[in-house]
């Protein structure tokens, strides 16, 4: 018998409690090692398979210098996570510099997020609620002497949620929570119910990971768990250990029933989640095979779904030789506990009984840590949108300590999904603390229009009058306009009124303001050409009102470029920084 599987008849089915309030993704803001900065690069990275870890950056060693070099330090980094746009987020210099840069990358990951579902952060500011997962604390051993009065406020876990409800203005239910690897999918959970009992009616749910000390990277190691050849190989008969990795991850949650008539865009629908804890394992940090299938049969028995109903696993999927078969063992059991090739009348096939998909998203970016919950959670949102199973890397031959029917495949290459499948998707997360997350997803619903986006798929466009560019700073400006030019130059014109209503009501109206009066994409591009020396391009001020008013009814979720970040390079120790950015200081 597996390590971690429960006896012989010793597993009774967990009794139904009342349904699951369905709750709706409605936007996503990512960052990930290779240059991964929105959910479409972050899809376009695993659909071809790539593996983004690589060597430490010459600018990870920090204070530390030679104290890396004996350490494994292959891992997935992110590009430039010293940058930081703070005059968009009204922060001098020095308390920039100050602030751990987790904090910072969670501010405009979050901007992405509500840039995504086109939704101004103002619009439910009261009933918004703010839940990240967050471990680390390297930056700390970054600060030289004394703190300064910036250090305690810039770097505490708390600080991380308060800070995004402060800028933002957000005043629902807000704070941080460290459950070891599994904290940001338990932010996901802890969110979806502040939404389920009406603590909040909006709710940011996120995950953020940055490696910028070796003595973390060294405890790590301590533990046995470091792949030593600095390769991630989830499943894997070479599997030997996990690769530490870097990334941001953040989702917009509304109820389902609220979303639906907002009218905002759905990406995925979370049908349920629960968390609960390994207890008395063989040690401390020993997965429990057991408790992890007692948790999936929860949420199974919660939502009135069955395992046939799931299609596609993301595994934790961590790499490591002996995790990955009990967990594997631990969803086959809750989710094929009936025999795969026969029933009342006779045999079935596989792809007739239903075909489980098996990935994780580690092989790609390495171990995520405290974002790694919600990195998968947010790739299983794009497999369902895009009806792909994207390929697993560094997959050759299954663990043989794997006991796996043939319902239960590893893709090596993108395969369609299948009807014969599951149509569901889910995803667990476990903690080295014990704590362990699982959540269930299905498709965006189809509305009454047909679409499942907010579009207007079948209905005569709305003719357009125009829509506005709005900024921080003046620099920024010209690069947004610069930014939605180029979009123009490849849009449908049946997508512009979606594109113009995006642009003008689903983005904050910041200091620096333009108008664009353009009936189709054609004029807006030569418009956005010239900008202020176009005459159908008027600079607004402040005070200036919209030249057309909002309508609910007309409500349309596009995708568009986003904001143009003037990045600057903020580490602490520094008397000035220096980096790309530009324009003026002033409230937005």
């Amino acid at each position: 018998m597996p390590v971690g599987s429960p006896a012989a008849g010793s597993v009774t089915p967990p009794p139904a409690g009342p349904r699951p309030s369905p709750i709706a993704v409605i936007g996503v803001g990512v960052r990930a090692p290779g240059g991964v900065s929105d959910p479409a690069s972050y899809w376009e990275a695993i659909l071809a398979g790539r593996v983004l870890t690589g060597p430490l950056p010459d600018e990870r060693r920090g204070p530390f210098g030679i104290e890396w070099d004996d350490l494994v330090t292959s891992g997935g980094y992110l590009d430039r996570p010293f940058d930081f746009d703070a005059r968009f987020f009204d922060m001098a210099p020095r308390e920039a510099r100050t602030v751990d840069p987790q904090h910072r990358l969670l501010l405009e990951v979050t901007w992405e997020a509500y840039e995504d579902a086109g939704l101004p952060p103002a619009a439910a500011a009261e009933q918004t609620g703010v839940f990240v997962g967050i471990t680390g604390l390297d930056y700390r051993q970054w600060q030289p002497g004394e703190p300064n009065s910036y250090t305690t406020l810039g770097n505490g876990h708390s600080f991380s949620a308060g800070r995004v409800a402060h800028q933002l203005g957000l005043q629902g239910p807000v704070f941080a929570l460290d459950t070891a690897c599994s904290s940001s999918l338990v932010a996901v959970h802890t969110a979806c119910r502040a939404l389920a009992m009406c603590d909040c009616d909006v709710a940011v749910a996120a995950g953020v990971n940055l490696i910028l000390s070796p003595h973390t990277t060294r405890a790590v190691a301590k533990t046995g768990a470091l792949s030593p050849d600095g390769t991630s190989r989830p499943f894997d008969a070479a599997a030997n250990g996990f690769v530490r990795g870097e990334a941001c991850g953040v989702v917009l949650l509304k109820r389902l029933s609220d979303a639906v008539r907002d009218r905002d865009r759905i990406r995925a629908v979370i049908e349920g989640s629960a968390i609960n804890h390994d207890g008395r394992s063989d040690t401390f940090t020993s997965p429990n095979g057991s408790s992890q299938a007692r948790l999936i049969r929860s949420v199974l028995a919660a939502t009135g779904l069955t395992g046939a109903d799931l299609g596609y696993h993301e595994a934790h999927g961590t790499g490591t030789a002996l995790g990955d078969p009990i967990e594997v063992r631990a969803v086959l059991d809750a989710l094929r506990s009936e025999p795969i090739g026969s029933d009342a009348t006779g045999p079935v096939s596989a792809s007739e009984a239903g075909t489980l998909w098996l990935g994780s998203v580690k092989a790609n970016l390495g171990h995520t840590e405290s974002a790694a919950g919600v990195m998968g959670l947010i790739k299983a949102v794009l497999c369902l949108h895009h009806r792909t199973i994207p390929p697993q890397p560094n997959f050759d031959t299954l663990n043989p300590r794997i006991e796996a029917g043939s319902e239960l495949v590893i893709a090596t290459e993108p395969r369609p999904w299948s009807p014969e499948a599951g149509q569901r998707a889910s995803v667990s997360s476990y903690g080295m603390s014990g704590t362990n997350a699982y959540a269930v997803l299905s498709a965006a619903p189809a509305v009454e229009d047909g679409s499942t986006d907010g579009s207007t798929d079948g209905e005569s466009p709305a003719a357009v009058e125009g829509f506005l560019v709005s900024a921080r700073t003046p620099a920024a400006l010209a690069e947004l306009a610069e930014r939605y030019r180029g979009w123009l130059a490849g849009l449908d014109e049946a997508d512009y009124p979606a594109f113009a209503h995006t642009a003008t009501f689903g983005r904050t109206r910041l200091r620096h303001a333009a108008w664009v009066s353009a009936a189709t994409p054609a004029e807006a591009g030569r418009a956005l050409a010239a900008f202020d020396g176009h005459p159908a391009v008027r600079l607004l001020t402040e005070s200036d009102p919209l030249p057309r008013k909002a309508d609910p009814a007309e409500r349309v979720v596009a995708t568009l470029p986003g904001y143009p970040w003037q990045h600057v390079r903020q580490v602490i120790g520094t008397e000035s920084a220096t980096g790309t950015g530009t324009g003026s200081e002033g409230k937005r």
